[in-house]
């Protein structure tokens, strides 16, 4: 009897244990996320145009919408030295073309990132990241089905940093294979599209947190974008459609949703995840008629906040 009891009791803390281990397991570890549904025609923007000001730095920021078809991303697309590239529809793909320029105590900064995506899902086919005047780098990053490969250029001197890109002979390349966790994931993203995002959804999509799989740097992250309360948003800015200018300035009720990005495979919170050079608590502000932001806040460096409003939009 004594046996069996302790049999019992045996079994009791095991099923006990296990179930124990089993929940404590973060919600992150078998996360399906919903695929996202697109229509580019909601988007009436063509190109954007944000500055900003804090006490040690100034950044100008200019987002410009395109399309690329597909015998022009031949020319474009870089062979991958792993995986199987992920390939434009047929109809082509879009392409947010970013230019920023940062002046700051330390150094004048010009930033470009280029990304060329699905217009409907979202997935990244190629993205870009150039940065000229300090630490001058060009880094080309080709998605596929199996992780990103990139390659790095950089100039080995000041004379050849005078050259173009395509000249510098400082080359590595590296793969960065995605997490067995990816494969929860409908499609993989680059930070500068959730603008396109953000314009292209309606705002009630974001009424239950949102999270999308964005490649940042050297690693995949969960970017979860949630709503928070409206706030009071005072415009100014110039708005060109159908070769007219309009001066708009009024105090709008903004919707306003915040981004955080955190490791697939930890959970934890991701501090370097950057958009249009901001980082840490960013939040992006939207106008609720066009669905156009119009204001981003968040970190740049260690300068503290920095918030940029936009002063130029040009419609479709």
């Amino acid at each position: 009897m004594l046996g069996l009891a302790l049999h019992h009791r045996w079994i009791t803390f095991c099923l006990t244990l296990f179930i124990a281990i089993f929940f404590s397991f973060p919600s992150f570890a078998s996360e399906r996320l919903t695929p996202l549904n697109l229509d580019k025609t909601e988007v009436s923007w063509t190109k954007l145009s944000f500055k900003g000001k804090e006490f040690f730095a100034k950044l100008n920021a200019e987002v410009k919408l395109t399309s690329s078809s597909e015998p022009e991303l031949n020319t474009v697309f870089i062979p991958s030295s792993e995986g199987i590239p992920i390939e434009a529809p047929g109809l082509g793909a879009l392409v947010i073309d970013t230019r920023i320029l940062i002046k700051s105590i330390i150094a004048n900064v010009e930033l470009q990132k280029i990304a060329w995506f699905h217009p409907v899902n979202l997935s990244a086919m190629q993205y870009v990241r150039q940065r000229i005047g300090f630490k001058d780098s060009n880094k080309v990053y080709r998605f596929t089905n199996k992780g990103v490969f990139r390659v790095a250029k950089q100039p080995i001197n000041k004379s050849e940093a005078l050259q173009l890109p395509e000249e510098w002979s400082a080359r590595n390349e590296q793969f960065y294979p995605y997490p067995i966790e990816v494969g929860g994931c409908p499609s993989i993203t680059v930070p500068m599209s959730l603008i396109y995002l953000i314009s292209a959804s309606k705002m009630s999509n974001f009424n239950k947190p949102v999270t999308v799989c964005v490649f940042n740097k050297k690693e995949t992250v969960y970017l979860d974008i949630k709503k928070e309360p409206a706030e009071s948003v005072q415009l100014n800015h110039i708005e060109l459609k159908r070769g007219e200018a309009v001066q708009k300035n009024i105090l709008i009720l903004a919707d306003v949703l915040s981004l955080k990005a955190r490791s697939i495979t930890s959970g934890k919170a991701i501090d370097n995840f950057t958009l249009i050079g901001l980082q840490g608590n960013i939040k992006v502000y939207v106008d609720r008629m066009s669905r156009i932001p119009v204001q981003l806040t968040g970190d740049y460096k260690s300068f503290g906040q920095i918030q940029l409003n936009l002063y130029k939009v040009i419609h479709n």
